[in-house]
């Protein structure tokens, strides 16, 4: 079975060049205009096309460290 982890690197890797700007585990307090891209099993992925980045729900601490590790991979990041 599938982790919430292994699902959103899937995720992330269809949507990075998009949305290169950033991913955060915390909501945007400016109102900036956000599409749900996945939403299952206690996972939210939103991105914000307009600024290009993203907002994840749903992972552990730990997990969402490992997430944004293989989203900076994704960048060109280290």
């Amino acid at each position: 079975m599938e982790t919430k982890l292994e699902r959103a690197k899937k995720i992330i890797e269809k949507y990075w060049q998009v949305a290169r700007f950033g991913i955060y585990n915390t909501p945007n307090i400016v109102g900036d205009n956000m599409d749900t891209i996945y939403n299952d099993a206690g996972l939210t992925v939103l991105i914000c096309y307009g600024w290009g980045y993203f907002e994840v729900f749903g992972l552990s601490t730990n997990d969402f460290g490992h997430l944004k590790k293989y989203y900076n991979k994704l960048r060109g990041y280290t």
